[in-house]
């Protein structure tokens, strides 16, 4: 019953950006670059035509690696090209740290799963170099959607 219960919350969200403009809300995602990260942050995203969407993120990396406990800001910009139910996007992220490129996939805009390789552009203190590949699960919940 509650895997019907999210299908059809998804399927409710399909129309959700096609409906207006823009979607706003918190995003959740887990990453492994040389370490575990939870990353928790807010999203904009806005379309720029009929299938194409740009999305704007701001989150607080938390990350536990060798046997220290960090939280490193970072902003990112991701382009979404011909969106539809399900559509392929290029990433851009930097922290204090890294630039990191990524593609992914994402459905819907509410789930997404992408890959990419850290750029080192500093050194964290006391920390081995957070660079290399990556991968991450992203999770968007729309605030403003019409439902």
């Amino acid at each position: 019953m509650r895997i019907i219960l999210i299908f059809i919350c998804l399927l409710i969200g399909t129309s959700t950006l096609q409906a207006q403009n823009s979607l706003w809300g918190p995003s959740v995602s887990y990453q492994y670059q040389k370490g575990s990260i939870v990353k928790v942050g807010g999203y904009y995203a806005t379309e720029i035509n009929n299938t194409n969407i740009l999305k704007i993120d701001a989150t607080a990396n938390f990350t536990w690696t060798q046997g220290k406990y960090a939280v490193i800001p970072e902003v990112a910009v991701a382009y979404y090209s011909d969106m539809y139910y399900i559509g392929a996007f290029g990433r851009a992220e930097i922290t204090p740290y890294t630039i990191t490129p990524k593609v992914g996939l994402s459905l819907f805009t509410l789930f997404e799963v992408d890959l990419g390789y850290g750029l080192p552009i500093a050194d964290k203190t006391d920390y081995r170099p957070i660079k290399g590949f990556t991968t991450s699960i992203r999770f968007n919940i729309p605030i403003n959607s019409k439902f």
